[in-house]
């Protein structure tokens, strides 16, 4: 059994990390670090799109629970710290990536 779900969950956590990783292309967390610059929303906006589209239909592919969607969206934001993106845009991207799935059906 243990077995089952660790398959279950490292196609997840793999894709999660890819998309931190996408993010990080589109939006570098030195855009977030920068003390002079102001967050971009357009481009904020755009990177946003492409990676939670992505996720949706990761989401429908592999058709997630919410449990699934949960593990999605905690490999996400525990990956874009990693990346050193500061506390408050983690928690912008993790919340708005569970709203967005949350909506999704």
């Amino acid at each position: 059994m243990a077995l089952l779900d660790f398959l279950k969950r490292a196609p997840v956590d793999e894709f999660a990390e890819q998309l931190a990783l996408d993010l990080a292309k589109r939006y570098e967390p030195a855009l977030e670090i920068s003390a002079t610059k102001k967050r971009n929303p357009q481009r904020l906006a755009k990177a946003f799109d492409s990676t939670f589209n992505r996720a949706v239909q990761f989401q429908q592919k592999h058709k997630l629970g919410i449990y699934g969607k949960a593990r999605l969206s905690s490999a996400f934001k525990w990956k874009l710290k990693e990346l050193g993106y500061p506390d408050d845009f983690v928690e912008l991207a993790t919340s708005a990536m569970t709203k967005f799935l949350g909506n999704q059906r």
